[in-house]
């Protein structure tokens, strides 16, 4: 095990050794959920129009990237495996992969900015949050080769433990974003005010000043450790191969999950625009405390990988174990918030909204957020023993369980009680809870039948 990263200060397998990794990823997803959540409160100032109008765009954004996003996010698998192995030649090899891999899938997905105004002209939504939806989608769009270049080269430290990179990184670019939205978004001095698209636009330019720094953190960390970067910047097609094999596994199930979740939006869209927006306040709100979990799931990926790469499973059972603690606990204390203190989590968003018109989106999200606080439980069974799974290997099968989850028990029904019943919010929220139950058990049982002990993402001949 490399002496340069943080694993080696705490015993393996530790609850102290998780929390060196989990809590700067924890950190750095979760700036990324207070970004989301500023951006948010910032457009409900501008307009109720761009609140309802982000969360489809930033959702069917995520669907259209996921597959490239998931072999992004598994480049940290792929670097820890080795990592575990000894082999720094091939964690700088996998590195360029993901890079070549990222550019060339990055820059086909961003030609879906042509079709943005065909898509969201099918969702039937109001026309002024139709509008806003193209201008929003189409910007992020275009910064797509930026976001999973970002997501690919902070795997580099991520996957060798030092996490506390990818978060200094993070705050960074988060601060940075947050400071060109406010700008942009309401004008200053010469520059216009830019609504929705002001917000697009900043989160883009974080994203490529995120690249430029890993970039640089790279480079004077390839040299510092002796890894030998200029060497292995060939390309290499049968570890293209696999890594877009494992990589586009967990990327269709992330696309499986975002696009069905996408599509109960559009659903919901069509109830009107309180309906909307008090939907998209409620996933905001829950974001502050789910999205901080991915940075816990990714320790847990980060873990097991380095675990099966040093061929000790046993240990990676310890580290989920301990995941799993932390997550309830954390995710415990939000569900007691969204039940207890839903009006002051709200409080942000009021602020300078429009009374009347903000008075019904408010009522309406403090129900939905009783829903959030029954489903965060199940969240917490999904990210640690789906990302344990994923950390070893076992791409397949998660992917398989969320298209048969998003497909049966969310989208149908969803369908179901929009043509059948015409259309019911808090009908339709019945449906995601039970979505969200499912997918939480599915990857539990997937995890206890004790399959990815024996799977690995490297050659089995590296294997030491």
């Amino acid at each position: 095990m490399s002496s340069s990263t943080p694993v080696t200060r705490a015993r393996p397998g530790s609850a102290q050794e998780l929390l060196l990794i989990a809590l700067p990823l924890m950190i750095s997803f979760g700036s990324q959920s207070v970004m989301s959540f500023i951006d948010r409160v910032f457009l409900t100032w501008y307009s109720s129009s761009a609140l309802a109008a982000t969360m489809p765009a930033s959702m069917l954004n995520w669907s259209i990237i996921s597959f490239a996003m998931g072999v992004a996010n598994y480049t940290g698998t792929f670097v820890a495996q080795y990592e575990g192995a000894g082999r720094k030649e091939r964690v700088v090899h996998v590195m360029w992969q993901s890079v070549w891999l990222c550019l060339s899938l990055g820059s086909l997905l961003a030609l879906f900015a042509l079709a943005a105004p065909f898509i969201f002209g099918l969702a039937g939504h109001p026309a002024d949050v139709q509008q806003d939806e193209v201008t929003y989608f189409s910007t992020l769009c275009l910064g797509t080769p930026a976001a999973l270049l970002m997501t690919s080269l902070s795997g580099f430290f991520s996957g060798r433990g030092q996490t506390a990179v990818v978060m200094w990184v993070n705050l960074f670019a988060v601060a940075i974003n947050l400071i060109f939205d406010y700008l942009l978004i309401f004008g200053f001095a010469s520059v216009p005010a830019l609504g929705i698209w002001g917000a697009a636009l900043a989160t883009v330019f974080s994203n490529c000043l995120a690249c430029v720094i890993f970039t640089g953190l790279i480079l004077r960390e390839a040299s510092r450790k002796k890894y030998p970067l200029r060497e292995e910047f060939g390309f290499d097609y049968e570890l293209c191969q696999r890594m877009l094999y494992y990589g586009l596994a967990m990327g269709l199930q992330i696309f499986v999950d975002i696009f069905g979740l996408t599509i109960f939006l559009f659903f919901v869209g069509k109830l009107g625009t309180t309906a909307l927006a008090a939907t998209n306040l409620a996933f905001n709100l829950n974001s502050l405390a789910f999205i901080p979990m991915l940075g816990l799931g990714t320790a847990v990926m980060t873990l097991v990988g380095r675990r099966v790469g040093e061929q000790n499973p046993d240990l990676a059972e310890t580290t989920v174990r301990h995941a799993l603690q932390l997550g309830c606990t954390y995710m415990g204390l939000w569900c007691v918030a969204y039940l207890l203190i839903p009006k002051l989590l709200i409080a942000p968003f009021r602020a300078y909204a429009a009374g009347e018109e903000f008075a019904e989106i408010e009522a309406t999200a403090i129900i939905l957020m009783r829903f959030i606080a029954i489903y965060g439980m199940f969240d917490v069974l999904a990210i640690v023993f789906g990302y344990a799974l994923r950390g070893a290997g076992d791409a397949l099968f998660p992917f398989l369980f969320f298209l048969l989850a998003s497909v049966f028990c969310l989208i149908i029904p969803s369908a179901i009680i929009w043509h059948v019943w015409g259309g019911n919010l808090y009908g339709t929220w019945c449906v995601v809870t039970f979505y969200l139950f499912s997918v939480g058990v599915g990857m539990w049982w997937r995890y206890r039948q004790g399959k990815w002990k024996s799977m690995s993402v490297i050659e089995r001949d590296v294997i030491v």
